[in-house]
C-alpha cells in the first residue's frame, strides 16, 4: 500500500495585511507551524510521498526563514517530495525552486510541460508540471496517457478544473483520460467535491474570510494489483486558525450593551472561540440613536472579530422634519443629501443622520 500526503496553497509568508501588527506576525508564524505540524504527521504516520500542488509561497519573494524551516522539515522526512509550483512561487530563473539546492529526496517539476519521476521502489510513477510564470494558458494533460498502467500512477498540479482561465485549464476530462490512479491538485483554497479519481487540497492555513472553515491536507492510501488501484482519501485538519462569516439580525436593540448581550450569546451558541476569526453582519431595525461600535464589543473570546453594520434607524422622518430642536434642524440640513438621486449619496447622508442623532442622544460612537 502507498501512503501519499497531498498538499499545496500554502501560501507561506503572506503579508495579513487586513491585520494588525502583532496579529499578522502571530498568522504567519501560525502558517509556518501548520506545515511543520503537516511534516510531523508525514513522519509519525509513515507516508511514502508528499505531493506539493503549487503555491507553497505566497509570491516569488521568500524569506531566508521560511525556506531554512522549508529544507530541515524535507531533511527530517524519509519519504520523497514531489512539488508543482503554482501561479504564485512560479519557476522562473530567479525563483527559489531554481536558486536553492533542496535535498535529494526533494523533486521539483519545474517546466511547463509534463514530466514524470519513476520510483520503482515505491512501484510508482509521479506526473507533473509546474507554472513558469503567472499565467499558463496551455493544458499540458491535454492528450497524454500513462506509460505504465501496470504502475501507481500519480498526477501533481496546479491547475484551474472549474473555469477555463490562465491558470493551467485542465478539463476533468483530460485527467479522467490520463489514466493517474490520483490527481492531486491545487489551486481552489476552498475545495469543491473531489472527482472519481482527482481532489483538490484545499489551503492548509486559511487567510481571510473567503476561506472559511477549518483547513487542511489529503491522506490517501492507495494499492494496486493487477492494474486495478483502490484509493481511500481523507482530510486532515492542520490550520491552526478558522474564519467564519455570520449573520446576525439585532431588530429591537436600543443600546449597545444590548447588541453586545446578543452577539456574545451567537458566538457562544456556534462554539466559537480562540481559535476563530469571525466577520460579523449586523442585520434589522434599532433605536434611531444607536451606532454599533464594533470597539465596544470586545473580541468575545475570538482571535479577532470584524463587523459590519447594515441595521436600519428606526426613524420618523416626518417628526424629525418637523422638530425645532437641534435634532430637526440636523435633520434639515442634510434633507437634500438623504433625497437625493445618488444612491452613494444617501447612503453616506443616512450614515451621517444616524452618528448624528446618536451624538446628540450622548451615545458612545467614538469608543
Amino acid at each position: 500500500m502507498l501512503k501519499v500526503l497531498h498538499t499545496g496553497d500554502l501560501h507561506l509568508d503572506t503579508a495579513f495585511a487586513s491585520l494588525d501588527e502583532r496579529q499578522a506576525q502571530i498568522r504567519k508564524n501560525e502558517m509556518r507551524a501548520a506545515f511543520t505540524s503537516m511534516m510531523t504527521y508525514a513522519r509519525m504516520n509513515g507516508m511514502d510521498l508528499i505531493l506539493m500542488a503549487g503555491d507553497i509561497f505566497d509570491n516569488q519573494y521568500v524569506t531566508r526563514e521560511t525556506v531554512q524551516l522549508m529544507m530541515r522539515e524535507f531533511e527530517k522526512f524519509e519519504g520523497s517530495v514531489c512539488i508543482a509550483p503554482g501561479n504564485h512561487d512560479y519557476a522562473d530563473t530567479d525563483s527559489v525552486w531554481r536558486r536553492t539546492v533542496f535535498p535529494d529526496n526533494v523533486h521539483i517539476f519545474s517546466e511547463a510541460k509534463l514530466e514524470s519521476i519513476v520510483f520503482p521502489e515505491k512501484g510508482c510513477t509521479v506526473w507533473g508540471y509546474g507554472f513558469t510564470g503567472r499565467d499558463l494558458y496551455d493544458n499540458p494533460i491535454k492528450g497524454r496517457t500513462v506509460d505504465d498502467p501496470d504502475m501507481v500512477n500519480l498526477l501533481v498540479c496546479h491547475c484551474d478544473l472549474l473555469t477555463d482561465s490562465s491558470n493551467a485549464p485542465v478539463k476533468e476530462g483530460d485527467i479522467k483520460a490520463f489514466g493517474a490512479d490520483y490527481a492531486a491538485l491545487g489551486h481552489w483554497h476552498n475545495p469543491p467535491k473531489s472527482g472519481e479519481r482527482w481532489a483538490y487540497c484545499g489551503c492548509l492555513e486559511p487567510r481571510n474570510f473567503t476561506e472559511n472553515g477549518p483547513k487542511g491536507a489529503c491522506v490517501v492510501e492507495i494499492e494496486k494489483t493487477g492494474g486495478t488501484s483502490v484509493v481511500r482519501m481523507k482530510r486532515v485538519r492542520f490550520s491552526k486558525r478558522r474564519y467564519e462569516t455570520g449573520v446576525l439580525d439585532v431588530s429591537g436593540c436600543g443600546t449597545m450593551d444590548e447588541v453586545r448581550a446578543l452577539a456574545e450569546a451567537w458566538v457562544a451558541e456556534n462554539k466559537y472561540g480562540e481559535d476563530v476569526l469571525l466577520q460579523l453582519r449586523f442585520t434589522g431595525t434599532t433605536a434611531e440613536g444607536l451606532v454599533i461600535n464594533p470597539d465596544l464589543l470586545g473580541k468575545m473570546g475570538l482571535f479577532a472579530l470584524k463587523t459590519e453594520d447594515e441595521t436600519v434607524p428606526s426613524l420618523n422622518l416626518a417628526a424629525l422634519a418637523a422638530d425645532n430642536g437641534i435634532r430637526g434642524a440636523f435633520y434639515r440640513s442634510l434633507e437634500p443629501a438623504l433625497t437625493s438621486a445618488n444612491p452613494k449619496e444617501r447612503e453616506t447622508a443616512m450614515r451621517a443622520l444616524r452618528y448624528g442623532l446618536a451624538a446628540i442622544a450622548g451615545e458612545n460612537i467614538m469608543g
